[in-house]
């Protein structure tokens, strides 16, 4: 009888996540234009705050974007430890981004917007943090180089950036949820 309901109710679990992907990829994020949410891996996460700590140490107050934060991990973890710097999530899906509301509440120094990244402005932003995919990647790698002030630093997880100058490929020797390399680039605006 206990084991009938513990089906049942994995059985129920099982279709609303199968209908909230259909629904997020199809019909939300305009037939997979934008990637649906999918946490990036722990290994993937200390990787990129590895990479942007380096940038950070040494810097007065910088403002650093994540396009499509998700569930906002990342800019969590730097927050936590760069506290004199400014963090912003852009997340469109409400699921993600109630996740992300609640993760970063007592952090004063992150905000979370629910908005579509790519009507977001970028012209104050140092950093910017990305899991695009390929549909995107032209239209969001155009904007990001007229908009974000010369230096700055894009790390893209899996997705290259064309029209953008790539200083730095990192490759983590693992795959990711979508079965990818998770490999980051590591881009700079000229």
């Amino acid at each position: 009888m206990i084991l009938d309901i513990i089906n049942f109710i994995l059985i129920v679990i099982a279709i609303i996540a199968e209908y909230y992907f259909i629904y997020v990829f199809f019909i939300k994020s305009k037939r997979g234009k934008y990637p649906p949410f999918v946490p990036t891996t722990k290994k993937v996460v200390n990787e990129i705050v590895k990479i942007i700590s380096e940038y950070l140490e040494n810097n007065s107050q910088m403002n650093i974007a994540e396009l499509g934060c998700g569930d906002a991990r990342i800019i969590c973890k730097l927050a936590d430890k760069f506290s004199n710097h400014k963090f912003i999530g852009y997340e469109w899906d409400k699921f993600p981004y109630f996740l992300a509301k609640i993760r970063c509440k007592k952090r004063k120094n992150v905000s979370v917007y629910r908005q579509d990244f790519m009507k977001a402005d970028y012209t104050k932003t140092n950093f910017a943090i990305l899991f695009t995919g390929n549909e995107i990647a032209k239209e969001l790698s155009q904007k990001l180089a007229s908009e974000m002030p010369k230096g700055s630093i894009i790390i893209s997880e899996c997705f290259e950036l064309p029209k953008l100058k790539c200083i730095n490929e990192v490759n983590t020797d693992k795959k990711n949820y979508f079965f990818l390399p998770a490999k980051i680039f590591i881009y700079t605006i000229e």
